[in-house]
């Protein structure tokens, strides 16, 4: 289904009791071996339960949280399925830190998110923190963090569903698990194609251009082993392969990856806990990007990423007694990308290598009391980071002559991150929130030494990247009157400093000694850390649940950000950041009579936003309507339907500087059939 959830927003003491609440098609089970909980007082959190073919489709139901780009996960480019969360401004390599039972997931070269290496099917509570997390979350939770728990299974047997759609559409997903006591083991995989939508409209296309074709597998061996009271140890190995056709039949790209992690938890009836997680991963992307003549009748490879591997390690530990929390985490990442580039239209001509380490440890203290009516929580964090062995090689293919070798020094430092959170009940129906903190992110390997050009658009990379860092304040209201009724009101401000952002450095036609020749139409950007960027906004959220089975839901956000200082480019401050809009509302409806029957639908909306950092290429607002259907043929078998942007509005997700418009969201269906055995 496009979206059979739960999204609301609740104080931190809530969440016990709203875990509990799910739509007939997902059973809630409480079981031993779930994560600890982080402390939240004070914090907007959104629990989100999904289904459907794509977790970030769901994760679009709350305003202000986006990917780089309008496009989602089925048409958009692997590089830019990054999150960004309040409007503090778009970013491809994502500044909320996205987790599965405590693993980072984000790529360890360029921090983007493969969402179709998720099947919603084996996702249980899907946890949205607003505002800096620090604490376990560690140092990438910039403006908040999306933890995903997996479904823990109770009893053995096996789930399979099919569905089939337009645009040649097939999505398969299976799994069987066998339960002894406590213990699990769990096989689960899924496999999807599409021939895909076109990028462009038709009056725009050329016999060059192509559908966006992708095709995804992935499979999940997990389990469960407990040992004595309170102690389970949860080992995981996912597999993943995707490939896809970026709107031009040479514009490819194909990842293979690989995650491993070991999860050890304790738990004892004395107030005590210890979290241990240790994790492998790895990744290996090849990419093409080309260019279109004008009359969109032929292209050229203009960069050939041949091969980009990365590779990433870490682990967790996390002590809890009784009101205090302490921690260590750390990460090491590694990657690089072999390409050719310069190509004068017989084949390319050079070499290039470009990439480097990092790595991250941390440390922090978190403690949380109650009160008579109320609760604090404060977190304190100290993290030394490095980022090392940057390299940045070009040779000329004929003769291998080396013109480019540069000295990249070794960068590194200390970052403080903290979070004071307090909630306070007014009344048995009103509860006061509030929040102050800093956090901050590291810029990605991808940001610090890929360059890439997309059309005759080209980004250079920028060795000398600052870490991001923010401040934020904010302050809410929940009011719930009844149990089938309840709003919220959540004020903030955030400041950004050194946001990592793509700056216009020229326009084409013309040689450039940063970026060598930027054709007609083209643009010239340099990654760049923007001096400071301020975002004052405020959200609403609001459920109503009727009789018999109506629920109605809406959320919206506001969110005003404007560059207010930037020495090297002045002309940019007061500006808004690149894909942000100001405006965001999703409205949404479930009626759910009896067991048998779920219906549900909701209207998404986006105000107008900027394709670039000048403000020039505007995109309009984008509206899409969305629902589905479900109906329980059985105890262990149903029927799906569901339908994306019902009446295949217009949403525009990039704009050329010749006006040429890139679509995104196009109608897509699906019906299908679940059975459980």
């Amino acid at each position: 289904m496009v979206l059979s959830l739960l999204t609301t927003s609740v104080p931190a003491a809530s969440l016990e009791a709203l875990e509990k609440v799910a739509p007939d098609s997902f059973e809630v089970i409480a079981v031993s071996g779930r994560r600890l909980k982080p402390a939240d007082s004070g914090q907007a959190v959104t629990v989100v339960r999904a289904a459907g073919p794509r977790l970030d489709t769901a994760l679009g139901a709350v305003p202000g949280l986006t990917l780089f780009r309008r496009a989602d996960s089925l048409t958009a480019h692997p590089t830019t399925q990054g999150l960004s969360m309040r409007g503090v401004g778009a970013n491809a390599a994502g500044r909320v830190l996205v987790t599965l039972d405590g693993v980072p997931v984000g790529d360890p070269f360029g921090g983007w998110v493969y969402w179709s290496a998720f099947s919603p099917a084996d996702i249980g509570t899907v946890r949205v923190l607003k505002g800096g997390a620090p604490g376990s979350f560690g140092a990438q939770a910039l403006v908040g963090a999306v933890a995903l728990e997996s479904n823990l299974p109770s009893h053995s047997g096996g789930h399979a569903s099919a569905q089939l759609g337009n645009n040649d559409t097939a999505l398969l997903t299976g799994g069987f698990t066998l339960v002894d006591e406590s213990d699990f083991f769990r096989l689960s995989a899924g496999h999807f194609d599409t021939a895909g939508a076109y990028l462009l409209a038709r009056a725009d296309r050329g016999t060059a251009d192509a559908r966006a074709a992708s095709s995804s597998d992935h499979v999940t061996l997990s389990g469960r082993i407990k040992f004595g009271d309170g102690t389970t140890i949860m080992p995981s190995v996912r597999w993943y392969h995707e490939d896809r056709v970026n709107g031009l039949a040479i514009a490819t790209n194909e990842t293979e990856a690989v995650d491993a992690s070991l999860r050890l938890n304790h738990t004892d009836g004395d107030g005590r806990a210890y979290e241990l997680i240790g994790y492998y991963r790895t990744r290996d992307f090849s990419n093409i990007f080309a260019s279109v003549a004008d009359d969109r009748n032929s292209t050229q490879a203009v960069l050939d990423q041949y091969d980009v591997p990365g590779w990433s390690a870490g682990m967790l530990v996390r002590l809890q007694m009784g009101a205090l929390e302490v921690g260590i985490d750390g990460r090491r990442m590694s990657g690089e990308t072999n390409e050719h580039f310069r190509n004068l239209g017989d084949g390319f001509t050079r070499n290039r290598t470009a990439g480097g380490d990092q790595w991250t440890l941390g440390a922090y203290a978190e403690a949380g009391f109650d009160y008579d009516g109320g609760s604090v929580a404060a977190t304190i964090r100290l993290d030394r980071w490095r980022s090392y062995h940057g390299m940045r090689s070009e040779s000329d293919l004929a003769d291998g002559a080396v013109l480019r070798d540069d000295d990249i020094a070794d960068q590194a430092g200390w970052q403080p991150s903290a979070r004071l959170g307090v909630e306070h009940a007014v009344t048995r129906a009103i509860n006061l929130r509030g929040a102050a903190y800093r956090s901050w992110r590291l810029p990605t390997l991808n940001e610090y030494y890929r360059p890439f050009r997309v059309g005759n658009d080209i980004t250079e990379a920028n060795a000398d990247l600052k870490p991001e860092k923010l401040y934020g304040l904010e302050i809410g209201l929940d009011y719930e009157p009844l149990n089938t009724a309840r709003a919220s009101l959540t004020l903030f401000r955030n400041w950004l400093e050194d946001g990592v952002g793509n700056v216009t450095i020229g326009v084409g036609p013309g040689f450039f000694p940063l970026g060598g020749f930027v054709p007609a139409g083209g643009v010239l950007r340099q990654r760049a850390n923007i001096g400071r960027t301020v975002t004052d906004g405020f959200e609403l959220d609001g459920e109503l649940r009727l009789q018999p089975g109506w629920t109605f839901g809406l959320s919206y956000l506001y969110a005003r950000a404007r560059i207010t200082g930037f020495d090297a480019m002045p002309d940019l401050v007061g500006k808004r950041p690149a894909q942000t809009p100001r405006h965001s509302l999703t409205a949404r409806v479930q009626y759910q009579p009896g067991s048998a029957v779920s219906l549900h639908g909701d209207l998404r909306i986006a105000s107008s936003q900027y394709d670039d950092d000048q403000n020039t290429r505007r995109l309009g607002a984008g509206v899409t309507l969305n629902g589905g259907a479900s109906y329980r043929l059985s105890d262990t078998v149903r029927l799906t339907a569901d339908i994306e942007n019902l009446f295949d509005a217009k949403v525009v997700s990039a704009l050329a500087a010749d006006g040429l418009e890139t679509l995104a969201r196009r109608r897509a269906w699906r019906a299908g059939l679940s059975a459980n055995f």
